[in-house]
């Protein structure tokens, strides 16, 4: 009974993120889709570098201190406030800097624009110095309807916001407007919701501690946000900002349901797991629950997305984005990955080995910095430097199944057996949808079409197959459902 509660906490828990962040980037995909509309590409360009930097500068402020927090097994107030001026001093720290270069960044790029863009957008960083410890603590209670709350006012708003300026001609400040209220609306919810407030607590002993673990978790996430940082930095120069334009827009409709559901696996596996840090037969098992279910509720999104790409990008973004399909295509399959890695790598860090992630990453990132410089240097194609990601990401995949299999007992046949089912009923579906693309009609209609029948074929195999994730899918609907019921009957009765 004890066993079906963690499990069920954690399928609750990654229901409320997923939804929570599904439903940001449903809306803010909306919003994306008219903003592309209203703007040139040139725009996205310049603020794609900009946040190049403002991404890498995060890393120091939100990656150590609110993972080591989730992490330990023991926290008190004087953790979380050690942690949050840490946090906040980091920030300020990396706003200065980034305030002082800002004009030359302008320079090399010749953009002048960046400049001001740099400076307003940078001022994020001190926003969220504020939220990170206050998002540890609500995942580390796992409450996370809390999350779901502050996001959707943030996203809601901001969309908002975005929208107005960009439609009275606003151009690039549109974009910095969004991005800049969605994390202050986000932070001040947050902090009315989450059921912590900072206060003027430090321990030299508490810093020691945090600092111990999140300097190797830093450092991982450092590795990995350069290699991808080091691409668009060097595609934006080299190839200009209507190149890098394209190459993000064909990364960024993938990255929209992956990104949120590995965060939503983040937040809520980290905590889970780490509960079961002592017991790897435990660990082991929700590992490959969130590996299955993630990967069933993926592959048919991203395969699928693949197949209908160009049909998307014509009717939702027009015809002046056409040159991001082949980006979308690929992304796709590096993001297919990601469910099984973002698993393993978190079960890694649950059992304390953070080192060896740190090393991997180093490996597997450096490789992909090599694959860059080829791809720019000697092939000269952006269209190869998305295609050596995809080549990386493999490579990382492949080292983190090892790792898994030696550390956790996660067997190879387990790891097929977890991965073949979906990924294959997933990949029949997207050769039958893609197969309509030849079919001569009304384009609308055709997307409308590929995208309904791509989806009831996928539950058709589902059930033909006796798909596990499936089945475990159902029976946690039938499950709260019930459970609704009988609350909705107590509270009936009571009255």
């Amino acid at each position: 009974m004890e066993k079906e509660e963690k499990q069920l906490n954690v399928t609750n828990g990654f229901v409320w993120t997923f939804a929570e962040r599904i439903t940001a980037q449903l809306v803010s995909t909306l919003v994306g889709i008219v903003l592309a509309r209203l703007l040139v590409p040139q725009d996205y360009g310049a603020v794609s570098i900009v946040m190049v930097f403002i991404t890498l500068c995060n890393v120091f402020v939100t990656s150590g201190f609110g993972t080591a927090i989730v992490q330990k097994k023991e926290v008190d107030e004087t953790d979380y406030n050690t942690a949050f001026l840490m946090s906040f001093l980091m920030s300020a720290v990396l706003y200065g800097l980034l305030f002082i270069v800002a004009p030359y960044i302008a320079q090399f790029y010749e953009m002048p624009v960046l400049r001001p863009v740099i400076r307003v957008l940078g001022l994020r960083l001190i926003l969220t110095s504020l939220n990170t410890i206050q998002q540890a603590h609500v995942q580390r209670e796992m409450k996370f309807k809390k999350f779901f709350i502050a996001t959707l006012f943030g996203t809601v708003i901001s969309c908002i916001v975005g929208v107005i300026l960009a439609y009275c001609g606003y151009g690039i400040w549109a974009l910095v407007a969004q991005y800049l209220t969605n994390t202050t609306i986000d932070t001040i919810v947050l902090m009315f919701v989450g059921g912590w407030n900072p206060k003027l607590k430090f321990s030299k002993r508490k810093a020691k501690e945090i600092t111990s673990f999140g300097v190797k978790v830093l450092c991982t996430e450092l590795v990995f946000t350069l290699e991808g940082d080091i691409r668009s930095l060097i595609v934006g120069k080299v190839f200009g900002s209507s190149s890098l334009a394209y190459y993000d827009q064909g990364r960024k409709y993938p990255a929209l349901v992956v990104n949120n559901a590995n965060s939503a696996l983040t937040k809520v596996l980290l905590p889970a797991l780490s509960r079961q840090q002592d017991n790897l037969y435990e660990l082991k098992q929700l590992m490959r629950k969130s590996i299955r279910i993630g990967l069933y509720l993926l592959c048919p999104i991203l395969i699928g997305f693949a197949a209908v790409s160009n049909d998307f990008v014509s009717v939702v973004l027009t015809d002046k984005w056409l040159d991001a399909v082949p980006y979308i295509v690929i992304f796709c399959f590096v993001y297919l990955t990601r469910p099984m890695e973002s698993a393993c790598h978190q079960a890694l860090l649950a059992i304390g080995r953070s080192g060896l992630v740190f090393w991997l990453m180093v490996v597997i990132n450096g490789s992909g910095i090599v694959g860059v410089v080829i791809g720019v240097f000697v092939l000269k194609s952006v269209l190869w430097i998305a295609l050596i990601s995809l080549i990386t990401t493999v490579l990382s995949l492949i080292c983190f199944l090892i790792s898994a299999n030696v550390l956790i007992n996660y067997k190879f046949r387990e790891q097929f057996s977890d991965i073949f089912p979906s990924v294959s009923i997933a990949l029949i579906m997207g050769g039958i949808v893609y197969s309509f693309t030849f079919i001569a009609f009304n384009i609308y209609l055709k997307l409308v079409v590929q995208v309904l029948s791509g989806i009831v074929i996928y539950i058709m195999l589902s059930i033909a197959t006796r798909n596990s994730s499936w089945k475990y899918i159902l029976n946690f609907i039938r499950t709260r459902l019930r459970k609704k019921d009988k609350e909705k009957e107590n509270a009936e009765s009571e009255q």
